[in-house]
């Protein structure tokens, strides 16, 4: 690994993603390689973002519109900063797909595939996870996913970080884009394949083959249905 002042960018050939107030300045699609136990720099450095964890006031609260539970913040967050982490039981794909027909009878899934760079391993939310469990799809999201490398370079495992696309307010629920797809010229596809909001609302097929289930998000441009 490249080092720059004790700092290891590593395969992002020497571009930090965050400037120094610790915003993503790299765009979606591209991996965040943060610093780790073989670096020289100390926990303040404005590389090691993510593994700090959550630094934001959330908190769950119930949806009148049928979404079920969702996510709001109590602070107002900054765009380009990180939120939360995408937090889970990490499986395979074929035990993704053995979960999912199970999860699609009981009218619920939180499968999460990792196919940075190949459609290897899955998380699941449904047992382990944190706040992120609850955070409902938008059409007009205000949180990007990253994939995120800190001690593990393996990339079938990137770790899920969401950030802020764009300035959000206190009291703001938060979302994101469960079918999010972005440049596939990076290697990059990674997308949601469940629906977490939809808890007891009939969710059907497995995460490679479900019946199309209405959009809720509200948004001025959405899409109508989330798959």
């Amino acid at each position: 690994l490249a080092e720059a002042g004790g700092c290891c960018p590593g395969a992002s050939h020497n571009k930090f993603a965050y400037n120094e107030a610790g915003q993503v300045r790299i765009r979606a699609g591209l991996p965040i390689y943060e610093c780790n136990s073989r670096c020289r720099c100390g926990a303040d450095c404005p590389n090691r973002v993510v593994q700090r964890g959550i630094r934001y006031d959330l908190c769950i609260f119930r949806t009148a519109n049928g979404r079920g539970w969702g996510v709001r913040t109590l602070q107002r967050i900054r765009k380009n900063s990180f939120v939360m982490e995408y937090v889970g039981e990490i499986i395979t794909s074929e035990e993704a797909e053995r979960r999912g027909q199970v999860y699609d009878r009981q009218g619920a899934t939180y499968l999460f595939d990792l196919d940075y760079v190949e459609d290897v391993y899955t998380v699941d939310a449904a047992h382990y996870g944190n706040i992120s469990h609850f955070v409902n799809h938008s059409c007009d999201p205000n949180l990007q996913v990253y994939n995120v490398f800190i001690e593990n370079l393996d990339e079938r495992l990137p770790r899920i970080a969401l950030f802020a696309t764009r300035p959000i307010r206190a009291g703001e629920e938060l979302t994101f884009d469960y079918n999010m797809h972005v440049d596939p010229v990076d290697a990059e596809s990674t997308r949601m394949d469940s629906n977490f909001g939809l808890a007891g609302g009939g969710l059907g097929g497995s995460p490679r083959a479900r019946r199309r289930i209405e959009c809720k998000c509200g948004a001025a441009a959405c899409r109508k249905y989330l798959f």
